[in-house]
């Protein structure tokens, strides 16, 4: 799994590529409650390279949630594969996290 950061129209994105499973967990975590606690936002998540997430990779992702809305926050996942999508579907996390279709439109959602 790889996390890499940008700023792109006011909006601090994480381009998640890989793995978000319990090997990968506790490092993408840490990295990304490192950038949400400093503040910066709103948030958007590029997860158009995520392969697969588990259930671990769901609880960091609501674990980020919860602390960005805490913070009164904004975010939002963009561009799922379609595998990716099932899993927010199937596990009910799709109707918790606002999910965009491409980049553009997750940028959209949040800058305006």
């Amino acid at each position: 799994m790889k996390i890499e950061t940008f700023e792109e129209q006011g909006v601090f994105c994480f381009k998640i590529d890989g793995r978000l499973d319990a090997v990968t967990a506790e490092a993408a975590e840490k990295q990304i409650m490192d950038q949400v606690r400093g503040g910066q936002g709103p948030f958007l998540f590029d997860i158009a390279g995520m392969e697969y997430i588990s259930s671990a990779g769901l609880r960091v992702l609501l674990a980020t949630a919860k602390e960005i809305k805490r913070n009164e926050g904004r975010f939002a996942l963009c561009a799922p594969n379609t595998n990716v999508r099932n899993i927010f579907e199937i596990s009910g996390f799709a109707s918790f996290f606002p999910i965009s279709d491409t980049l553009e439109d997750g940028l959209k959602q949040l800058s305006g």
